[in-house]
């Protein structure tokens, strides 16, 4: 049996098997007569942004996606996003995202922990994602980082719906939406660059009550 190590390809491990003319596919934790196929197929990444963590979190949380989720390959960007149950701060609020292609999807808030933390479902696709992923999940982590600085880890799962669907989904994952989310976070840090007012402690007079117009 000739076995080779295919963890370049991610965290699912996948190694070929082969014994004479058949080849099979399974992770590298196996038993005997047993192979195993994980059906979540995940990707992180992180970035160092120049603004301070509140502030930009704050910012995060109210940007409209079609700013940062821009068109990655096959990925399609994020047209525009309605029905929107709530505020963006409270679990349990939701929203249909449209996607440039005509493509829709559910988003619901499931954690939240303002400056450091903050969770999303994604559910029903109705392109060809929903055929291979049951649903996935998106989490954003804010941290200090040096010099005012704050370091971004955002993580993005999906759960398959079979074995065979993760094994069509590795290389999606792995390729093409890891570079979707370096994308969106390199766009997003620039924006954040950009709008740096937004990012400046308030003075005294930015707290003053605002007058009412009497317009």
């Amino acid at each position: 049996m000739i076995r080779v190590d295919l963890s370049v390809l991610g965290n699912a491990g996948l190694w070929y098997h082969v014994t004479g003319r058949s080849i099979v596919e399974g992770i590298s934790t196996l038993e005997t007569n047993r192979i195993t196929i994980m059906t979540t197929i995940g990707s992180t990444v992180t970035a160092r942004v120049a603004a301070p963590r509140a502030a930009l979190f704050d910012w995060f949380i109210s940007i409209p996606l079609p700013r940062i989720l821009l068109k990655y390959g096959p990925i399609p960007s994020v047209a525009s996003t309605t029905g929107q149950t709530g505020p963006w701060d409270v679990v349990g609020n939701s929203r249909i995202v449209h996607l440039a292609d005509g493509h829709t999807a559910r988003e619901s808030v499931t954690g939240y922990q303002r400056s450091s933390y903050f969770a999303y479902r994604v559910s029903d696709f109705d392109n060809f994602l929903g055929r291979l992923a049951a649903d996935a999940v998106g989490r954003w982590w804010f941290a200090d980082g040096p010099n005012g600085s704050t370091d971004i880890t955002w993580t993005y799962t999906f759960n398959a719906r079979n074995r065979l669907a993760a094994i069509a989904l590795l290389p999606i994952v792995k390729i093409f939406w890891r570079g979707y989310m370096r994308q969106a976070v390199a766009t997003l840090s620039e924006l954040a660059v950009a709008e740096a007012r937004a990012f400046r402690a308030p003075t005294e007079d930015s707290m003053k009550p605002a007058r009412r117009s009497t317009q």
